[in-house]
C-alpha cells in the first residue's frame, strides 16, 4: 500500500496523544522544547503557521531522533504497539475502518523509515514527481509533488524530512522548507565535501535538531534584499566595529576575557564568507571549546554571535548582517488576509505564547492553535508517484566507522584492529540505503553465502575475528541505534565460529581441484549448479556410484540423490553443510561452492 500524504499528519496526531497520555513521557516532551530549539523561540515571530510547523518539527524529532530515558529508546518505536492497538480500536466500528487502519499503520512504517537531510531538486520535468539528491548521502530520491505543486524549481534545496511512500517514491513532511539560493547550495556542497575529507566518511547525516538551528530558528525571515537594507548601521557604530562586536558577544553571555581573545583571533584572520560550517580548524574552534567546558553559555547562540562578531572585526558589516539571518522556510501561498483575519491570527498566537509561558501542555496548545487557524496539515490528495527505488549506498560502512570511533573513545585500551574484518560487511551491504533497513536476514546472507562466494576470508584467524566483530556490531547497533538484528543471528554466530574456517578450507580445496569458480563477479559461472544439503557423508571413500553412501537433498524440494563427492573435499565436509553442485549421469558431483549449516533458512532447507 502506498502512503497518502494526509496520513502523515494523522499518524503524528495519534503518536502525540500517546505521548501526552504518559505522565513521565509528556514531561520529557515538554522539557525537550528548549533542547530542540536550542534556547530560541519556536517559529518565526508573529507568524502562527510557522509556529505550528515548528511544533510539528519538534514532535518529529522527539519521536524519531530523541533517545528517551522514560521509555529507554526511540519513542516512536516504543509506542508502535500502542499505536497499532489504538488505530485498530478507533476504526473498528467505522465503515471502511479496516482500510483506514491500514493507512495509519502504513504511515507509521513510513515514519519509522523516514530521514532528514538537505535535498537538491534535480528536475521538474514530471508533473507528479521530481528527483531530489541528498547532499549529505549522495542518494537520489523520487519525490511526489503533492502539496508542492508549482513551487519547485531546478536547483532548489529541500530542508527537512522525507517519508518513503511505497513503490520507491517519497513524500515530503509538511514541515519541509524550500530554500532558493545558489550561494547557500554551493556553500553547503563545498562544506560537506570538506567535512568528508576531514572525517573519511562518505555518508553524512544531518539530524532534525541541526537543521532547525541551521535553517529555521527564531530570526525573522527576510529576503536578501531586506537583509542588505537592515545591514546599515548608525554613523557612531560604524566608527567602532570592535565595540559593536563586543556588544554582540556580551549579549549571549560570553565572558569578557574570551571576548577579547576571540576578537584578537578574528582580526588576525578574516572570515571566509563562502564557508557556512564554522568551529572546525578555524579561530572559532578554541573559543567554542572553552565555552563548552568552562561556561553554561548556549553554544548555538554563541556560534551565531561569534560569526557576526568575526565579520565585524574583519570590517565587513554587510556580511555581519547576512550572518544574523537564516533562510526562510517555504509556506503555501495564500490570498492576502483581511484585517479581521489578521486580528484573529494575532489573538491565536498571543494565546499560544501565553500558554507556553505559563507552562501549559505544548501538545494541547498546538492542537488548539491549529483549530483556531483552520490549519489541517497536508494536502488530502492521495496520489503517489510510481518511481524506481532510491539509491543511497554506503550507510552501513559509515555506521561501522562510527562504531570504531565510539568504542575507541569509550573503552580504554580497545584494539580497533579487531573490527577490521567488518570491511567485508561494508562491501556486501553497500546497496542498503538506510541503516534501519539492515536486517538479521542480511547478516545470514553475508556470513553464509557472500563470504564463501567472494572467497573473502584470507585466514582462519580472520574468520574468528570476523565472528567476534559481528557479535560486537549487533550489540552496538541495538544499544546505540535501536537497530535489532535479531537473537537468531547472534545464536548462529556460535556455530559460524567453527564452520567459517572449515568452509574456507573446503572452498580452497575446490580451487585446488579446478572446480571452484574463478571469480565471484563472473556471472556466467556464479549461477552454475543448484543448491543441495548434504544429509549423509559416507565414512569410506566410495569406489563407485553403486557403493557410495553420500546422499544430498535438493533445496528446491525433498528429492534426495546418491552422489560421489570429490575426494579432496570429503574430509572437510559434514552432514548439514550446503553445496552448489551439478550431478553427472554417472553420479559424480561437480561442486562449485560450499556453504555452512547456518545457511539453512536461506537455502530453503
Amino acid at each position: 500500500m502506498t502512503l497518502a500524504p494526509a496520513s502523515i499528519g494523522r499518524c503524528l496526531e495519534v503518536l502525540g496523544s500517546l505521548v501526552r497520555a504518559q505522565m513521565d513521557l509528556n514531561a520529557e516532551f515538554e522539557g525537550s522544547v528548549k533542547t530542540f530549539f536550542q534556547g530560541g523561540r519556536p517559529g518565526a515571530a508573529g507568524d502562527p503557521r510557522e509556529t505550528l510547523l515548528a511544533g510539528r518539527r519538534h514532535l518529529e524529532w522527539f519521536l524519531l531522533e530523541h533517545h528517551s530515558p522514560a521509555v529507554r529508546g526511540s519513542v516512536a518505536e516504543k509506542l508502535a504497539p500502542a499505536f497499532r492497538e489504538t488505530a485498530a480500536r478507533s476504526m473498528a466500528d467505522e465503515d471502511g475502518g479496516e482500510a483506514e487502519e491500514q493507512e495509519l499503520v502504513t504511515a507509521l512504517d513510513a515514519l519509522l523509515r523516514s530521514h532528514t537531510g538537505v535535498f537538491e531538486v534535480e528536475s521538474t520535468d514530471a508533473e507528479e514527481t521530481v528527483w531530489a539528491r541528498d547532499l549529505g548521502g549522495f542518494g537520489t530520491y523520487a519525490l511526489s509533488t503533492v502539496g508542492l505543486e508549482g513551487r519547485l524549481r531546478h536547483g532548489d534545496l529541500l530542508v527537512g524530512r522525507l517519508y518513503p511512500a511505497g513503490d520507491g517514491g517519497n513524500v515530503a513532511s509538511p514541515t519541509i522548507a524550500i530554500v532558493r539560493s545558489d550561494e547557500i547550495r554551493e556553500a553547503l556542497t563545498r562544506d560537506l565535501g570538506r567535512a568528508r575529507e576531514e572525517s573519511s566518511v562518505n555518508v553524512l547525516r544531518v539530524g532534525q535538531r541541526e537543521l532547525e538551528a541551521m535553517f529555521f530558528g527564531e530570526a525573522e525571515a527576510s529576503t536578501p534584499a531586506v537583509i542588505e537594507e537592515q545591514g546599515g548601521a548608525s554613523a557612531e557604530a560604524a566608527q567602532d566595529p570592535r565595540g559593536e562586536a563586543m556588544a554582540v558577544l556580551f549579549e549571549v553571555g560570553i565572558p569578557e576575557a574570551l571576548i577579547h581573545e576571540a576578537l584578537a583571533a578574528f582580526a588576525a584572520s578574516p572570515r571566509d564568507p563562502e564557508r557556512l560550517v564554522h568551529g572546525v580548524s578555524d579561530p572559532m574552534e578554541v573559543i567554542l571549546e572553552k565555552l563548552a567546558f568552562d561556561t553554561e553559555v548556549d553554544l548555538e547562540a554563541a556560534r551565531g554571535a561569534l560569526i557576526r562578531a568575526w565579520d565585524l572585526a574583519s570590517g565587513d558589516r554587510s556580511a555581519a548582517a547576512r550572518s544574523s539571518a537564516r533562510p526562510a522556510a517555504a509556506t503555501p501561498s495564500t490570498a492576502p488576509a483581511s484585517q479581521e483575519e489578521d486580528d484573529e491570527r494575532t489573538k491565536a498566537i498571543d494565546e499560544f505564547s501565553l500558554g507556553r509561558a505559563q507552562g501549559q501542555d505544548a501538545g494541547v496548545l498546538l492542537q488548539k492553535l491549529e483549530e483556531d487557524l483552520g490549519i489541517t496539515g497536508n494536502d488530502p490528495a492521495e496520489e503517489d508517484a510510481d518511481s524506481p527505488a532510491p539509491d543511497f549506498p554506503g550507510v552501513v560502512g559509515a555506521m561501522i566507522e562510527e562504531m570504531k570511533w565510539e568504542l575507541t573513545a569509550t573503552r580504554e585500551g580497545f584494539d580497533v584492529a579487531l573490527l577490521d574484518p567488518l570491511s567485508h560487511l561494508a562491501t556486501f551491504a553497500r546497496p542498503i540505503g538506510v541503516f534501519e533497513e539492515l536486517k538479521g536476514r542480511d547478516l545470514f546472507q553475508f556470513s553464509s553465502f557472500w563470504l564463501q562466494e567472494a572467497n573473502a576470508l584470507s585466514s582462519d584467524e580472520e574468520a574468528g575475528r570476523l565472528v567476534r566483530a559481528l557479535r560486537e556490531f549487533c550489540e552496538w547497533a541495538l544499544d546505540a541505534h535501536e537497530v535489532d538484528l535479531g537473537s537468531e543471528f547472534l545464536d548462529a554466530l556460535d556455530g559460524l565460529e567453527s564452520s567459517l574456517p572449515r568452509m574456507r578450507h573446503a572452498n580452497g580445496a575446490l580451487e585446488g581441484s579446478g572446480q571452484r569458480d574463478q571469480a565471484f563477479s563472473d556471472e556466467s559461472d556464479s549461477d552454475r549448479g543448484q543448491g543441495y544439503e548434504l544429509i549423509h557423508l559416507d565414512e569410506e571413500q566410495p569406489g563407485s556410484f553403486e557403493t557410495s553412501g553420500d546422499r544430498v537433498r535438493a533445496c528446491s524440494g525433498d528429492e534426495t540423490f546418491t552422489v560421489i563427492l570429490p575426494a579432496p573435499l570429503r574430509p572437510l565436509l559434514a552432514a548439514g553443510d550446503f553445496l552448489r553442485l551439478s550431478i553427472s549421469l554417472e553420479g559424480h558431483a561437480e561442486v562449485f561452492c560450499c556453504y555452512p549449516p547456518e545457511a539453512r533458512s536461506l537455502m530453503g532447507g
